[in-house]
């Protein structure tokens, strides 16, 4: 039991490096270069999710819902109720 413990402790020790082995074994990959690409995935995402916020609540919400759904295709049968 204590030897199956102890490789279980290894393993998870050496698993984090392991799993980023790819990204830092190239030469021109730095701590910089994964930061800034993280960092830019996380504003991408945070953008991309307030823009589709707010193109939900236009939708919903304005009393000119069905006119702006028909141009932007939220509507897909506007004239078939």
């Amino acid at each position: 039991m204590k030897r199956r413990m102890r490789i279980y402790r290894w393993r998870m020790k050496i698993l984090l490096p392991l799993a980023a082995f790819p990204l830092l074994q190239a030469a021109t990959c730095t701590a910089n270069d994964i930061a800034g690409a993280v960092i830019g995935q996380v504003a991408t995402g945070t953008f991309q999710l307030f823009v589709g916020a707010v193109n939900s609540t236009i939708l919903q919400l304005l009393p000119e819902a069905d006119v702006i759904q028909i141009l932007l295709g939220g509507n897909r049968s506007p004239f078939f109720p």
